[in-house]
């Protein structure tokens, strides 16, 4: 880039919940029309997920897994050079690939949030704060010199390539259309097994049709089939089935989302549909659906006094026991959906 520009990149690869958080950091970057140019340094998966936002350049790099990956990814940046670069992911792979980028200041993570020796990579760092992700963000833009004029995160430039008439085609008339995402990313985090069959059922009693979403990981595949076993009647199993655009444009057409700890809730949350979501190992005011937990479930201050290894009031510690997501109880998520599902029936009317 000239020197006579004034521009920003943000560097974010993974994962794709995280990089969902990610966007009203750079929709803020954008309309402050501070920056000349706003780029975003990313992976094709994330991409392919949040689709072209106007007034944002991607460049596409590779997770650096092998010296080939690590080659490609020097050819594409060693030009690259920026006033600011917001090291927006505290994690060895992303500070590979910060290191070929020429930036004058490189702002990042506090020390208790910057892990993998992240204070290394950056010169300029947030305050601690107990804040969600989305708040940390912004406190990134707000080290570069931007602030956001409005509380409510925006996603408005994003998501522009959804498929809805598709997603609408699994809709049928005055039916509430459910999904469930059963399966995180940590083992730790999952809900039970028997607790998914008994609101799938629930569901099916309440006439709604559930989507099964899911990847294609062997032990989600086994999870989710295990749900849909038991109530294969208007129940529909899309588990490793889809594409990251049609994930999301299921989660902007569903009235209702339940899932844990996992990037579908924060994915469901920018399209605002409501999310019930299931917390107990980590702290639902750090990773929840920001500014829309009152459907949630939070187990996390009793886990973390009965699992937990660390201090029961820190913000950020997480339980690292399978027995935690147990203390969630079926009949407290059911009070939950049936909740919103009644709410859905009065909008209807």
């Amino acid at each position: 880039m000239s020197s006579e520009t004034n521009t920003i990149g943000v560097l974010r690869l993974s994962a794709l919940g995280d990089a969902v958080l990610v966007v009203p950091m750079i929709q803020d970057l954008i309309n402050a029309k501070v920056f000349d140019e706003v780029t975003w340094i990313t992976t094709g998966e994330v991409y392919d997920l949040i689709g072209p936002i106007k007034g944002c350049r991607y460049i596409i790099v590779e997770k650096i897994n092998s010296l080939r990956s690590a080659l490609e990814n020097w050819r594409m940046l060693r030009a690259e050079s920026f006033d600011k670069l917001i090291v927006a992911q505290a994690s060895f792979s992303a500070h590979s690939i910060s290191l070929m980028i020429s930036a004058k200041s490189r702002i990042g993570f506090d020390q208790r949030r910057g892990k993998d020796l992240h204070g290394l990579f950056v010169n300029q760092k947030i305050e601690y704060r107990n804040e969600h992700f989305i708040e940390a963000y912004t406190s990134m833009a707000k080290l570069a010199g931007v602030s956001r004029d409005s509380a409510k995160p925006d996603y408005s430039g994003a998501f522009k390539h959804l498929d809805k008439d598709w997603a609408q085609s699994y809709r049928i008339e005055r039916r509430p259309l459910v999904a469930l995402n059963p399966h995180p990313s940590k083992n730790e985090r999952r809900w039970i097994c028997s607790g998914y069959r008994s609101l799938v059922s629930s569901l099916v009693q309440r006439d709604c049709r559930v989507l099964i979403l899911g990847g294609t990981g062997a032990i989600e595949c086994k999870l989710n089939q295990e749900i849909f076993e038991e109530n294969s009647e208007n129940v529909i199993n899309l588990t490793g089935s889809l594409s990251l655009l049609q994930w999301a444009s299921l989660l902007s057409e569903v009235d209702l989302l339940v899932a844990p700890d996992t990037g579908a809730i924060h994915l469901a949350n920018a399209f605002d549909t409501p999310v019930v979501g299931l917390f107990a190992v980590a702290n639902p005011y750090l990773t929840g659906p920001y500014q829309k937990l009152e459907h949630s479930i939070n187990k996390y201050p009793d886990a973390m006094r009965e699992f937990g290894e660390g201090n029961a009031t820190d913000f950020h510690d997480r339980v690292h026991d399978s027995r935690a997501m147990e203390l969630i109880k079926f009949n407290e998520v059911w009070d939950k959906v049936t909740e919103l599902l009644d709410l859905l029936k009065i909008n209807e009317r």
